[in-house]
């Protein structure tokens, strides 16, 4: 074999390895920029339209505001009958990064709309419960993230180093701190911080937007969702904080365990073994959705940490396309069987 033969086979074991590296990230870590079957952000409007349209009578399309920068929308389905007495709000997206929440809500909405009276069960669950759907409470950082700009944008675009540009990540505020209940807990961190809670509470027109929604819609049940990058969470549900004083909010909790649990019971991990864990109660008193909900509105409220760390200890919150669809397949199948053992 001669020198340029060899060289040749060469060049070509290596694309071949680089290939199923390439392949491997895309099935058991974090791709980045995000494979072909997450949403792009320009898209976001017309898969809402195309969910509406395909049942008008049932699905009612939103804005509830905008985002606190870049005047983007953020918008609602409204998916339900006039009999349902129970409404649930579900969020996908607080954090630009974690996009999972986002991919199993719109999952969720469509399945609602195709299936609302060709399946039983779904049928049933729209007879008794309304959904508000939020795909992304932070348009400006799904942006961000959707484009390919930056993997790890996690909070709004605010200028809050006020140069007057945008600087990836630090400018922003996390809008999960943002919220108006315990929000002097938090502790007092720079505006580069990821954890930036903003000047005031609800300071972010994001924040406003939906705590105007709940104080319209009382939701009885609320379902957040987010990832964890450092993995240290993943794959576990979060409560509120308790006011162990108060006979009310100690028989409400224990509702809301209840929910919980059946929840990560039809959950199983992504990779490893067992199904998603409820933390152990109390919840953490800092601000966040799941507090503002419980302890100002008594809504049974929750987040979920999706996304998990693989066999090398890697937390993946960017799984490729086919472990995407799995995660979203899951958390669909979940939501029906809790809301349908529900009715």
């Amino acid at each position: 074999m001669g020198f340029m033969q060899k060289r040749t086979y060469h060049r070509l074991g290596l694309l071949l390895l680089a290939f199923l590296a390439s392949a491997c990230a895309g099935t058991r870590g974090n791709v980045y920029p995000l494979s072909k079957g997450y949403l792009p952000a320009d898209q976001l409007f017309g898969k809402l339209q195309q969910i509406m349209q395909g049942n008008p009578a049932l699905v009612r399309l939103n804005i509830i505001g905008f985002s606190a920068t870049e005047n983007l929308p953020v918008y609602c389905l409204d998916i339900g009958r006039p009999q349902a007495a129970r409404n649930v709000l579900l969020v996908g997206q607080h954090h630009g990064d974690e996009v999972l929440g986002l991919e199993v809500v719109l999952d969720w909405a469509a399945q609602l709309a195709r299936d609302s009276r060709a399946d039983k069960k779904t049928d049933a669950i729209l007879d008794n419960f309304r959904f508000w759907i939020v795909p992304t409470l932070n348009p400006e950082g799904h942006r961000v993230v959707a484009a390919g700009l930056c993997s790890h944008k996690r909070k709004n675009n605010r200028d809050t180093n006020s140069n007057g540009i945008l600087d990836l990540p630090g400018d922003g505020v996390d809008l999960n701190r943002n919220y108006p209940v315990f929000w002097d807990e938090f502790a007092e961190l720079p505006p580069a911080h990821q954890n930036y809670k903003g000047s005031e509470p609800a300071s972010e027109r994001e924040i406003q937007a939906i705590t105007m929604l709940a104080q319209k819609q009382h939701f009885d049940y609320a379902i957040f969702f987010h990832s964890s990058p450092s993995g240290a969470l993943s794959e576990k549900i979060f409560l509120p904080a308790l006011d162990g004083s108060s006979d009310k909010q100690l028989q409400a909790y224990a509702e809301l365990e209840k929910f919980a649990q059946a929840y990560a019971k039809q959950l199983p991990k992504d990779y490893l073994r067992g199904n998603y864990e409820v933390s152990p109660i109390p919840g953490s008193r800092m601000g966040s959705a799941r507090n503002y909900f419980f302890h100002i509105h008594g809504t049974a409220a929750f987040l979920v940490e999706i996304g998990g760390v693989n066999s090398a200890g890697v937390s993946v919150v960017h799984p490729g396309t086919k472990m995407r669809d799995r995660i979203v397949e899951k958390h669909r199948k979940a939501l029906r069987s809790v809301f349908h053992g529900m009715i």
